[in-house]
């Protein structure tokens, strides 16, 4: 009988990725998602970060750059409005990322 893969649910994999360590540090994670955005019709591509953390608690980036509740940008981002997240990559970059296209979280698949 084959194994059924691991799901974790929506609301799980959303908690862990804002969870910090015993030091304050943020702890990375695996994620894999679709791209999409309405206003300029685009979207459907496939994309994974490796090692990625939250951008609010990346502190190598200044404030400006992290984007939190709104601090530093030009407007806020309304994160929980919106249903998305600001993901910073080992290599610096930022990606907005829609958690209703979450497929995946370390490797588990999610379920709402």
């Amino acid at each position: 009988m084959e194994a059924k893969p691991a799901k974790i649910r929506l609301r799980d994999a959303l908690r862990a990725m804002d969870r910090l360590d015993h030091k304050g540090n943020p702890t990375p994670f695996t994620i894999t998602f679709y791209t999409a955005d309405r206003k300029r019709d685009t979207g459907g591509k496939k994309m994974t970060i490796e090692g990625g953390i939250l951008s609010k608690h990346a502190k190598g980036l200044p404030m400006h750059m992290r984007r939190v509740d709104g601090f530093g940008g030009s407007k806020a981002p309304r994160h929980y409005q919106n249903a998305t997240r600001n993901v910073s990559s080992p290599d610096g970059s930022i990606t907005t990322v829609h958690i209703r296209l979450i497929t995946h979280f370390n490797g588990l698949r999610i379920i709402w």
